[in-house]
């Protein structure tokens, strides 16, 4: 038996009510692990299309830089002598540099710009998991990253703008975050907790996060989302996205060839899923999404409550498949997409509670254990475990494994 951990518990027992906005390691052989991406891939699309973002391979060494509350931006940035801001760790790193940030409590926007390289990514990381709290006030997005080859891990963001992150990079990964409570002001921009909002951009990962409270779950707008994916490529996989004011995962103006796999979407106001292009830059069409075991649940607090939905400029080569879809207003909606193996029925979580304050594992009478499909799957779940070949979970947790893992390794 797995040991059950409550995301109440873990998420919130030291939550901020402050206002916030649109727009681990796996102990495995890294051979084993990039098998499984590789296969993962291959399954999705076909060499030519494939993105590089997904190979786990090790970074160049590069420099390991620190940031600590009891800092100063003058100081060398070693472990000893560390640096006070994320930001002035920014200004400093090259490719292949990593930023260690401590536990604590920062108030200051972060704004990256460099860029890192595919064999030497930039990474800043929260060494303990969503203990670097980014709790920004007077700022449009809590962070704004514009270089290609960045990770963002593990941190805790809020504030009292529109958007947590924004990514108008490539080849940039978003992982294990917890992105939550942004007011996100229902205007012609919108809002959203992570956005890879870049139209050009491409190869863009969202990993394991945790998305809530971006918006006014009950006020009607259709413009603030949990997550949102405006380009090309990328992995929407292993999220916890609820509570949030339109949709909690929307693809909308340029993605083609997206992964939305293995994510828990429930409680949101306007609905589960969108896939669709349109608007800017035009002529886009929404084609080759693999939208594949998530759980989706009760949706729609104001909005028509989908729990998947196809809008706008839609393709052919849409794939959905082994969704489990509950009680949410209304079921699949698709235009020229092809679902099968949807499950209608309760998933069975060990506690489910639509606050963010239950358990989200899978209960041992779960139907989602052992229904999923490698099509579009990650190579490990939401605790960093690896997942099976055979008898793949849905949802963002897999049942069996044990203490959750960080940092994760891809």
């Amino acid at each position: 038996m797995r040991m059950q951990y409550g995301l109440g518990s873990w998420l919130f027992s030291n939550r901020q009510s402050c206002g916030l906005g649109r727009l681990g390691v796996v102990f495995v052989l890294a051979s084993i692990a990039a098998v499984l991406v590789g296969w993962v891939s291959s399954c999705v699309r076909g060499p030519e299309e494939m993105s590089t973002n997904t190979s786990i391979s090790a970074t160049e060494a590069g420099r390991d830089w620190y940031v600590s509350m009891t800092g100063n931006d003058s100081n060398t940035g070693s472990a000893g002598h560390p640096w006070a801001t994320i930001q002035h760790a920014a200004g400093e790193v090259t490719p292949g540099d990593t930023v260690h940030v401590a536990p604590g409590l920062y108030s200051s926007a972060v704004k990256t710009l460099g860029s890192g390289m595919p064999s030497a990514r930039i990474r800043f990381i929260s060494d303990v998991k969503w203990g670097a709290k980014l709790n920004v006030t007077m700022s449009y997005a809590a962070w704004e990253n514009r270089g290609d080859y960045v990770d963002i891990e593990g941190f805790d963001i809020s504030g009292d703008g529109n958007l947590g992150i924004l990514n108008l990079g490539s080849f940039v990964r978003i992982l294990g975050n917890h992105v939550h409570d942004i007011p996100a002001k229902c205007n012609a921009n919108g809002g959203a907790g992570i956005d890879h909002g870049e139209y050009a951009a491409h190869d863009n990962d969202t990993i394991g996060n945790v998305v809530d409270n971006i918006g006014d779950v009950n006020a009607a707008c259709p413009r603030v989302q949990g997550i949102y994916h405006a380009n090309l490529r990328g992995h929407v996989w292993n999220n916890i996205a609820f509570n949030n004011q339109g949709y909690g995962i929307h693809l909308w103006h340029a993605p083609v060839n997206v992964v939305v796999a293995n994510n828990l979407v429930f409680h949101n106001g306007d609905g589960g899923i969108l896939v669709g292009a349109g608007d800017a830059p035009g002529k886009v069409i929404a084609d080759g999404m693999v939208v594949t075991n998530n759980i989706i649940l009760e949706n729609g607090t104001w909005g028509a409550g989908w729990a998947i939905v196809e809008s706008g400029r839609i393709g052919t080569r849409n794939i959905y498949a082994n969704n489990i879809s509950w009680r949410n207003r209304r079921g699949i909606g698709l235009e020229n997409g092809h679902d099968s193996g949807t499950i209608s029925s309760d998933p069975k979580l060990v506690r489910y509670m639509n606050d963010g304050s239950g358990d989200y594992h899978l209960a041992a009478a779960s139907p989602a254990i052992g229904a999923g499909t490698q099509t579009g799957a990650p190579p490990i779940d939401f605790d960093g475990y690896v997942r099976p070949q055979t008898k793949l979970d849905i949802g963002p947790y897999q049942e069996g494994s044990g203490e959750p893992i960080w940092p994760w390794s891809y």
